[in-house]
């Protein structure tokens, strides 16, 4: 009996049971519709092949000698790493307790026996497909979180991002003492820029500026669009000195390069604020209004400037 709905043919399921009729009877049902089979004698065994095989469902005899079906259950389902897997019962025992108890150590459902092959596939066929659903789901989830963590124009990350990247590094330092540096950066005259050439230009100055600072810092430095023309990195491991010549470095990249969009060339510069995370008691939030203020006095100096003092 063949089911083509969806695809099995990289489900695995576990067969755990110490009769070998039954196993075999099972094997053959579930062979024949695409499943991957493996097998285990008894209890013990099952807890010891769970992690090797990774089954996306175990099939699970009540009675066994050693430690019973429902035994393995609970300390599959005590394990984070088995605890997903969806676990039927297969038992002669239909009666209500023990088709409670079942539930209750954490199975998802039962086959009883004498097996009947289209119940068998529909019982599996219903667990995996519940399996495969929450997978999806999950899946979606994290694709959606990832998204949510990237500026969209730029492709670099955004204030949310980096400030769960901030908290990251202040927890390091606060666990290991390995202090950090920021620097907070800010496109100058920018509103000019979109006044004069368009929105459309500042737009390619935004995403060019993206690359010309990624370029400047290494693979475990963080780069985020902050909002607007404003961008903000975070050096781990680096001191005011190193972090004052990463904004330097920056600096000029950005003043020495030729913008050009629509048959228009321009020059752009940016101002930097530059702070070192290296005494305790300090704030994330006092970091940031440091390095705010000391953007702000770059700007005052007449901009295309690096303060850090």
């Amino acid at each position: 009996m063949n089911d083509t709905s969806f695809d099995l043919k990289d489900m695995n399921i576990l067969i755990v049971d110490d009769v070998p009729k039954n196993i075999d009877v099972l094997r053959k049902m579930l062979g024949e519709s695409g499943f991957i089979i493996s097998v285990a004698p008894s209890g013990e065994t099952a807890l010891k092949l769970v992690n090797k095989n990774k089954p996306d469902l175990i099939l699970l005899d009540v009675m066994m000698p050693g430690i019973s079906g429902f035994e393995t259950c609970e300390r599959l389902k005590a394990d984070s790493n088995t605890a997903h897997i969806p676990i039927l019962f297969v038992t002669a025992r239909t009666e209500v307790e023990a088709v409670v108890e079942g539930f209750k150590v954490g199975g998802v459902d039962y086959i009883a026996k004498p097996f009947r092959e289209e119940e068998v596939l529909a019982r599996i066929k219903t667990q995996l497909s519940i399996k495969k659903l929450l997978l999806e789901k999950n899946k979606l989830i994290e694709k959606l979180d990832s998204l949510s963590r990237i500026d969209p124009l730029t492709g670099i990350s955004n204030r949310r991002d980096m400030m769960e990247k901030l908290e990251n590094e202040q927890s390091r330092f606060e666990r290991y003492g390995k202090s950090f540096s920021v620097i907070m950066c800010d496109i100058d005259h920018f509103k000019k820029v979109n006044d004069q050439y368009g929105h459309d230009f500042g737009d390619y100055a935004l995403k060019e500026v993206a690359i010309l600072l990624k370029e400047q810092i290494r693979e475990l430095d963080k780069l985020s669009r902050w909002g607007g023309e404003e961008f903000f990195i975070v050096l781990p491991e680096t001191n005011l000195m190193g972090a004052v010549n990463v904004a330097e470095k920056m600096r000029k990249s950005i003043e020495s390069y030729s913008f050009e969009f629509g048959g228009a060339t321009l020059r752009i510069s940016m101002s930097f604020g530059v702070s070192c995370h290296a005494n305790e008691g300090v704030k994330l939030d006092d970091l940031l209004k440091e390095t705010d203020r000391f953007l702000y006095k770059a700007k005052d100096k007449g901009r295309n400037t690096v303060v850090s003092i």
